[in-house]
């Protein structure tokens, strides 16, 4: 695809998205169905001056079909008559379903372009160049101040040789899980790193190592985890993290001595940050994005005990302003939101709901699946920690299910504090994400309860 075709299909996306907002805002039915579509196309708008490079283009092959087919569908719905929307509408529900699947998926392709053109603006150096933000500057000028001087240079692209040095030779593992294994490393310059070494030949390993790069590489924030550079020789796809030297909030959670298990400030606080973190990913970052994937296990603890958020394989831009994305995500047991698991639907609520499970993790001192005796099999069962915990929470028992490693007995600052945690945990675990709360109103139970415990012990010295 050469330059001047790439100009070309730029500028015809970018009429037909004008074309598709202009038409939405005078639509006389389906005007919801609309406004959604054009809130997804205008997150398209924003996105493409960063599609400079003919190889990146290449994913994005079915844009202006989709574009042209979402334009006749909002046309369609400048016409008045009754007779026409009443042998319209079914079938126009059925279009609308199919269009906004077809803008999701390209939505979710744009961090491997991003990816692509990362890989193909390396210089000279073994770093990647800047951003030619030009082209973009009214979407990237907000996101400046949130990115480090060190950031601004690039992910740095290592060689295997490199890694195989830095972690004596994937000699010790930090964690395992279902697209690889995370190795301990420290670079020649000093600097102490987690490698995440992903599985070879499959083909969803690769679809994470692309996004994660894609996503992390412009993300800077105190609760995320920082991606400082990335390796693809051969066969091997490797990210190379800060190292965080306390492992996962589910480690310490699992530890009885550590410093998390045994205090309720540790834990509210490790929520508090997650919860931030999360907050400056549904509305801080640019492109907004959602994570797709909180769990404890993905809370990684640094060496100060600040929580960082990890885990992005699975995560997606969204579009602002529209309420789901009919997007395709594989889910942890235990942490699934069952809004999601019904309808396909993707919303930030989903987060939300993960979120919770966390916090009756925090609460309880459990796993997300919890083994219970069942009468009538007469034998233990495995069930989710929300149905075990959830109900007694709700039926004001949070006493019958509080871990007692902090205390055998809590203060009542204290159990103020926990009571605004369980409640919280609680509305985030409604089935219909529209009932469960926005990310700030999280933060701001969580810093009160953090509050509460911190005077709690001021007042006790």
């Amino acid at each position: 695809m050469a330059a001047s075709a790439i100009i070309t299909g730029l500028v015809a996306a970018g009429g037909l998205i004008s074309k598709i907002i202009q038409a939405a805002d005078t639509a006389q039915h389906n005007k919801r169905e609309c406004k959604n579509l054009a809130s997804r196309v205008q997150m398209i708008a924003e996105l493409l001056p960063q599609v400079q490079d003919p190889e990146a283009m290449r994913p994005l092959a079915g844009l202006g079909e989709a574009l042209t087919e979402a334009h006749e569908l909002v046309q369609s719905c400048q016409r008045k008559g009754r007779t026409y929307r009443f042998f319209a509408a079914g079938r126009q529900s059925d279009r609308f379903r199919e269009v906004q699947g077809r803008i999701d998926s390209l939505l979710i392709l744009f961090p491997m372009v991003g990816l692509i053109g990362l890989a193909r603006r390396l210089d000279g150096t073994g770093h990647v160049s800047v951003l030619n933000r030009a082209s973009s500057s009214s979407v990237h000028s907000a996101v400046s101040h949130e990115v480090s001087e060190s950031d601004s240079e690039g992910a740095e692209v290592f060689t295997l040789a490199e890694i195989t040095a830095a972690t004596k030779n994937f000699g010790v593992v930090l964690g395992k899980g279902d697209s690889g294994t995370v190795y301990k490393g420290k670079l020649h310059d000093g600097r102490e790193v987690a490698v995440k070494r992903f599985r070879h030949g499959q083909r969803s390993a690769e679809a994470t190592f692309g996004t994660e790069l894609a996503i992390l590489h412009p993300v800077s924030h105190e609760h995320i985890v920082r991606l400082l550079g990335s390796c693809a020789e051969d066969e091997e796809r490797m990210l190379v993290y800060e190292n965080v030297d306390n492992g996962t909030l589910r480690d310490q959670l699992n530890n009885n001595a550590s410093p998390v298990a045994t205090s309720w400030k540790a834990r509210v606080g490790v929520l508090l940050g997650a919860a931030r973190a999360i907050y400056h990913l549904h509305c801080r970052a640019i492109p907004l994005l959602i994570h797709c994937n909180v769990t404890s296990s993905n809370i990684l603890l640094d060496r100060s005990w600040t929580p960082r958020l990890a885990g992005f394989g699975a995560s997606v831009w969204r579009a602002p302003d529209v309420e789901s994305q009919a997007v395709d995500i594989v889910q942890t047991y235990g942490y699934e939101d069952p809004e999601y698991r019904s309808t396909g639907g993707l919303k930030p609520a989903t987060d939300l709901y993960s979120l919770g499970v966390v916090m009756l993790e925090v609460l309880t001192g459990n796993q997300p699946v919890v083994a219970v005796w069942e009468e009538t099999k007469k034998t233990m069962v495995d069930t989710t920690l929300v149905s075990w915990a959830l109900p007694t929470i709700e039926a004001g028992q949070l006493g019958d299910v509080l871990d007692r490693r902090p205390t055998t007995e809590p203060t009542p600052q204290q159990r103020q504090a926990l009571q605004l945690v369980a409640s919280t945990a609680s509305i985030c675990l409604r089935l219909q994400g529209d009932n469960r709360p926005a990310i700030p109103d999280v933060v701001a139970n969580l810093e009160k309860a953090l509050q509460l415990i911190c005077n709690d012990m001021f007042g006790r010295l």
